[in-house]
């Protein structure tokens, strides 16, 4: 889809820029005066495919917002100095709850993975593995070191 930057009048005079996808420059004139703007100009500045665009994962914050919030005396850990990552994954733990939506997709994956016969190891481990959310891992990471002890 292409990309146009447009300059327009809002009906107080005020000059207003921006960028936008949209079908054809007709489409966006329309949407603009539908808007109550008047289109001054627009430009045509690239096209944009369906195949590049990337979803943001859920749960996962933004990463200028984390090490902004990434305090090193606080982790409460016994190691003096900790690499990036691992400043970054313990503040996830701390600040990321699991959401009743990591609940139902865990208990249906689990239960289709116990359906096709894997064995309780087996299924929390592949369960384990695509689960984004850091402190839910630890979670199923410690219910899986339970079974394993058993």
């Amino acid at each position: 889809m292409p990309v146009y930057t447009y300059r327009a009048v809002t009906k107080t005079g005020v000059i207003v820029r921006n960028k936008v996808e949209s079908n054809s420059r007709q489409n966006l004139i329309k949407s603009l005066k539908s808007s109550d703007l008047l289109p001054i100009s627009i430009e045509q500045v690239s096209y944009k495919s369906k195949n590049t665009t990337k979803k943001k994962k859920k749960n996962v914050t933004d990463i200028q917002e984390i090490m902004k919030n990434v305090n090193t005396t606080q982790l409460g850990t016994k190691r003096t100095t900790l690499s990036t990552k691992e400043k970054v994954n313990l503040y996830l733990a701390k600040s990321e709850k699991p959401t009743p939506r990591d609940l139902v997709v865990f208990t249906q994956n689990f239960y289709l993975l116990k359906k096709a016969n894997f064995n309780n190891i087996h299924a929390l481990e592949t369960i384990i593995q695509s689960t984004e959310n850091l402190n839910f891992r630890g979670i199923l990471e410690d219910i899986l070191a339970g079974v394993e002890a058993r």
